[in-house]
């Protein structure tokens, strides 16, 4: 064993005679040689790890972006049926067909949820967007 230059010889007590020291030294080298060995089949068999490339990584963010949108106005529409169903049944302008009313007031939701989560919405899709693409595990909001 070298250490900058300086032979190092192992610690032996009164007990250890020059073959078992000897020996030590082999070991020590042997288990450098496999150490070797394993390092080098890691390297071999591992898979290499493929780094995304800033269009990649563009391309990923906005799919995440628009994802967010859809998931805030899909919350915002559960939002806007439960509170309809608040609201008194009007039976002036029914006409006994409530099943025509209540596709159009689906429709109508659908549409509103999209247009309020596409201009900023209630800020869900902002926060759901930053939690996928923070790089910062530690960072807190």
């Amino acid at each position: 064993m070298q250490i900058d230059g300086v032979h190092l010889m192992p610690q032996t007590n009164s007990t250890n005679t020059a073959p078992e020291t000897s020996q030590m030294l082999n070991e020590n080298s042997s288990f450098q040689a496999q150490l070797d060995a394993a390092t080098e089949k890691i390297n071999k068999t591992s898979p290499t790890i493929k780094t995304m490339t800033a269009e990649e990584v563009a391309q990923r963010n906005e799919d995440i972006k628009k994802a967010s949108v859809q998931l805030e106005a899909i919350m915002l529409k559960m939002m806007y049926n439960e509170m309809w169903k608040t609201v008194p049944k009007n039976e002036l302008f029914s006409d006994g067909n409530d099943n025509a009313m209540e596709i159009y007031r689906d429709m109508y939701n659908e549409e509103l949820t999209k247009a309020a989560a596409e201009g900023g919405g209630i800020g869900l899709a902002d926060f759901i967007y930053r939690q996928l693409t923070e790089t910062d595990p530690h960072k807190l909001y």
